[in-house]
């Protein structure tokens, strides 16, 4: 029985844990918890990994501890070592054209100029699909977008998305056991913008 890997993007260590740039590792975590299995670190590949079963399909968690823009460094030897399909693969991102606490499931489309989802790409291919989490735009314009990606959420911002959590959780599971089509048909709609 082949694999899928769903593979949340985010830089290690305690001083990131908290930004912009780590939504993806945010919900693999949520993911892990709610199911109460555990990360594993695997050095060879430079990733902490989880393994479960969900609706008889094996799953794989995946967080790349390569920082954000080698994000796809050792994925594709990680993957074929796993046994999972890497045309079947789901990555976690943040995406800067969404709001806050909103969310977009797509296939195919181009990485927008994040570089994480760039170097999944060079490692993968462009067709897989992608949960992208919205971080919101810059407010100001002398603010670079490295320390913007970087920034800590405002405390509304972070209440929001814990709100919102279950949600994308759902999400997650419905691209797992139903499929993109379905996950898009159900959960790309606009959210409100407030809880």
């Amino acid at each position: 029985m082949s694999c899928v890997a769903i593979i949340g993007l985010g830089n290690p260590g305690s001083r990131y844990s908290n930004t912009r740039h780590n939504l993806g590792f945010w919900l693999l975590n949520k993911f892990a918890n709610s199911h109460d299995i555990s990360f594993q670190a695997k050095p060879k590949f430079c990733s902490e990994i989880s393994k479960f079963i969900l609706n008889d399909r094996s799953c794989m968690l995946v967080k790349p501890l390569s920082f954000m823009n080698q994000s796809g460094k050792f994925l594709h030897s990680l993957l074929l070592n796993n046994g999972c399909d890497i045309e079947e693969s789901i990555v976690v991102h943040d995406e800067l054209t969404l709001s806050v606490g909103q969310m977009k499931i797509s296939k195919g489309r181009s990485n927008a100029g994040h570089n994480g989802v760039a170097s999944v790409f060079a490692a993968l291919g462009s067709t897989i699909t992608r949960l992208r989490l919205g971080i919101g735009q810059k407010e100001s314009s002398h603010m670079s977008l490295s320390d913007y990606v970087l920034s800590s959420f405002n405390p509304h911002e972070a209440e929001l998305l814990e709100a919102r959590s279950n949600h994308f959780l759902a999400a997650l599971k419905v691209l797992l056991t139903n499929g993109v089509d379905q996950a898009m048909n159900f959960y790309n709609q606009p959210l409100p913008d407030r809880i």
